[in-house]
């Protein structure tokens, strides 16, 4: 008996996932190239197909951007991907040195199989099988350090908003502090109110350090923005774009909107 395909590997540079097997339901976020997903029910035609991604969020991709693997397969590929970008954006091209026709872009936090680095750019392989080269300082091993916490946020300054978007060509306020931590080596939820439930509040009188969260709500209102510490009152955060504002009333960089609406500091673990 073969066995039953229970998980798929997204193969895309980035998939949507939708609270409905169908284009015009609301984007609820975003799934990157070489995240495993678990599978769950498939549409009329199987062109639509219920997914969970390692972050527990569910919702509708489409299955032309999956391949479906046993949970033993999916395991291989979780042990071979090593590799994470660690570029905001790059491209796999077909031939080494950007030579060849382009065979994908990749965001943050793909992951990827990757040979010996040679004259500047490394092998890939991508789930479906594709194969092209990637600037080698645009990938992280398993034993390469991330860049600072501030550093990374620097380099996504400007980033635009988009409700449900994970990757840097777009942020939602929660898909941004999800994956800058994750840079970090820090696995949070995916949405505001569950980043807010799963942290720690700080100690009282304890100054919030970089990587703690922030977090707003309007009264008897759950969460509902988030933005990521810096050290002291600062933070970055996605509000139209991405932008470091302090908590601080009397700073000039207060954002005076939001200020009122604070719910508190919290640590993720």
């Amino acid at each position: 008996m073969t066995p039953r395909a229970t998980h798929a590997v997204v193969s895309l540079a980035a998939l949507d996932v939708r609270r409905a097997p169908d284009h015009r339901a609301e984007l609820g976020s975003q799934l990157l190239l070489g995240e495993v997903v678990r599978l769950g029910r498939g549409s009329a035609g199987g062109r639509w197909l219920e997914v969970t991604g390692e972050d527990g969020y569910s919702g509708w991709a489409r299955s032309w951007g999956l391949v479906r693997v046993t949970a033993a397969r999916a395991a291989r590929w979780r042990a071979q991907a090593k590799a994470r970008v660690c570029a905001a954006l790059t491209q796999a091209h077909a031939g080494p040195r950007g030579r060849g026709a382009l065979v994908s872009p990749l965001f943050l936090n793909s992951r990827l199989i990757a040979g010996r680095a040679r004259a500047g750019h490394v092998p890939v392989e991508l789930p479906d099988g594709r194969r092209g080269f990637v600037p080698v300082r645009a990938l992280a091993g398993r034993r390469t350090s991330p860049p600072r916490l501030v550093d990374r946020v620097r380099s996504l300054l400007g980033v635009p908003y988009m409700w449900g978007g994970r990757t840097p060509a777009a942020f939602d306020c929660s898909g941004f502090t999800q994956q800058v931590l994750a840079e970090q080596g820090i696995a949070i939820p995916r949405d505001a109110r569950h980043q807010y439930r799963d942290a720690t509040p700080l100690p009282r009188g304890e100054t919030p350090a970089p990587g703690d969260l922030i977090f707003f709500a309007n009264p008897d209102e759950p969460v509902g923005h988030v933005g990521l510490g810096l050290g002291g009152e600062w933070f970055a955060h996605c509000r139209g774009r991405v932008r470091i504002n302090s908590a601080d009333p009397d700073n000039i960089l207060c954002d005076n909107e939001l200020q009122p609406t604070i719910r508190g500091w919290r640590r993720p673990h």
